[in-house]
């Protein structure tokens, strides 16, 4: 009989993979930094539109951001769907305000087809350049929202649906 080896690392601890990789806490910190200022802007554009305070969804979808303290960038992708709601880029499927069902309320929305490249152009502006693909959708699983098939989601042809279990995998 053999000694066994541990083949998984030793849990060091939420963000302590990052202190020890001194380029993914660099990386790490200009994320922060991005959307810190991208948050700004979208609350900026968001108190422009009268259509989003005038919202009883979107109004407590937005207090209860901010009461949780949610990080910056799904406080842009929330702010991001309101906006392209408002704008008729989308449409939201039924609100909900149980957390096990729902991003912030956001149980799922429909992309419009003839609007699909304005709203993907859209979400697209909230990212750092270069956006590989996969950070993309990355930021949209860790919200639970996932179409079946993400170009067909992109274009419309199937909507963002809130999947709790995507959600908890990917926080």
């Amino acid at each position: 009989s053999g000694t066994a080896v541990s083949t998984t690392a030793p849990h060091l601890g939420s963000g302590a993979h990052v202190k020890l990789r001194p380029d993914m806490a660099a990386r790490a910190r200009k994320g922060a930094e991005h959307w810190a200022m991208e948050v700004k802007a979208m609350r900026a554009r968001w108190d422009e539109r009268a259509e989003c305070h005038t919202n009883e969804a979107f109004a407590w979808q937005v207090e209860t951001c901010a009461s949780l303290q949610i990080k910056s960038q799904h406080e842009c992708i929330l702010r991001a769907l309101q906006l392209a709601a408002v704008d008729d880029l989308i449409t939201p499927l039924p609100f909900s305000q149980d957390p096990d069902n729902s991003f912030l309320g956001w149980t799922g929305f429909q992309v419009h087809q003839a609007q699909a490249q304005d709203f993907r152009l859209r979400v697209e502006a909230l990212f750092p350049k270069p956006l590989p693909e996969n950070t993309l959708h990355t930021a949209f699983r860790r919200a639970g929202l996932v179409p079946d098939k993400w170009t067909s989601g992109w274009l419309g042809m199937s909507p963002f649906r809130f999947n709790l279990q995507t959600r908890t995998h990917y926080r």
